[in-house]
């Protein structure tokens, strides 16, 4: 069917959309240009997505649908990697949480769906209810994977780590428009000195360098923060907290606050497969992560928790263009600089 004038496709006679022919049969929307034009068509015969009608990417498969933070993003590419999984399951595309500007979920894709796997988003979230677990799961039919939301765990190895842009210009340099500027989170130490006259980069620094935040206080803090995940990771049905507690002394676990290294992702999608019965062997490596926006772990804060795993250098990951301000390996030192640059148009 189609709605061109053309009488014949390839030997084949072409048959117009009608509310009449498209009720016969599962249609396939072979268009991904044009999928939402006939979408709203096929919705206006009263059929409903992914049950009268499907992407053509999805014929012969389940559908799964992922909800989320940007932390769904990399899940979705892990997911991918594998083809047992690719042969078995199409992945429906919807908009992460934070970007979801309707701020809800249209409920027939809900219904319709095979696999629901998300975050526990709670109702009171800065976006909307209808994005919230409690609103969702009701109108969920099939099988549920609660997946971890481990948004904002980081900050037990960033205790610097401020989010505001208040005092902050956060520039562009020309020719780059960089939606936010380079850095996610502000870090409390180097606005400090700035506000009391410090233009140095080396003793910004040396300043970083020392003792800021107590031993005892950084531990104390680290363990809060697991107490109050391990009460949440009660709900999900894929769990993680073991794995960090057992690696994070070892591997990096997170590039920022709120971003997860790749390991803890890839983890996570690991036991998606498991649930859905599927050898995690064959997922692969993936080169996309949340290192753009990586931040230093401070000397005291490795010391604290025993933090075996090096870093000379940060943000070392592809593509460089939207990592740092130059192509120079960045160490304490360049972060340092780069931050003077972009929050306050100032390069020592």
């Amino acid at each position: 069917m189609d709605n061109s004038q053309r009488d014949v496709f390839y030997n084949c006679k072409v048959l117009r959309p009608t509310k009449e022919n498209c009720s016969k049969y599962l249609v396939v929307v072979a268009s991904n240009l044009y999928y939402e034009d006939i979408a709203i068509q096929l919705m206006e015969y009263g059929l409903e997505e992914l049950k009268d009608y499907i992407p053509y990417q999805a014929l012969g498969k389940k559908i799964v649908i992922l909800h989320g933070n940007c932390h769904i993003g990399i899940i979705k590419s892990y997911l991918n990697t594998s083809k047992s999984f690719k042969d078995k399951y199409y992945i429906y595309s919807i908009p992460m949480i934070q970007h979801n500007k309707k701020g809800y979920i249209k409920e027939h894709l809900l219904s319709n769906c095979d696999v629901f796997i998300y975050q526990d988003i709670q109702a009171d979230n800065q976006y909307d209810i209808r994005l919230s677990e409690e609103y969702l799961l009701p109108k969920v039919r099939n099988m549920k994977i609660c997946i971890p939301n481990i948004y904002g765990m980081g900050k037990i190895f960033y205790p610097q780590a401020k989010k505001g842009k208040e005092d902050c210009l956060w520039s562009n340099p020309s020719g780059r428009e960089i939606p936010g500027g380079l850095f996610n989170f502000r870090d409390e130490n180097i606005d400090s000195l700035w506000r009391k006259g410090e233009r140095k980069i080396e003793k910004i620094v040396e300043y970083l360098r020392g003792p800021i935040y107590d031993k005892e206080n950084v531990k104390n803090e680290f363990e809060h923060m697991f107490s109050k995940m391990e009460e949440r990771e009660k709900h999900w049905d894929v769990k993680i907290l073991e794995y960090i507690k057992q690696n994070y002394k070892k591997q990096q676990m997170f590039y920022e606050p709120a971003h997860p290294c790749n390991n803890i992702l890839r983890k996570i999608s690991e036991e998606i497969l498991v649930m859905l019965d599927i050898d995690i062997n064959e997922l692969q490596e993936i080169e996309e992560s949340f290192g753009v926006s990586e931040m230093p772990i401070y000397k005291c804060v490795k010391e604290a928790l025993e933090l075996k795993f090096e870093r000379k250098y940060i943000r070392n990951v592809p593509p460089i263009e939207e990592s740092k301000l130059t192509e120079k390996d960045m160490d304490l030192k360049e972060y340092c600089r780069e931050y003077c640059y972009w929050c306050f148009e100032w390069l020592d």
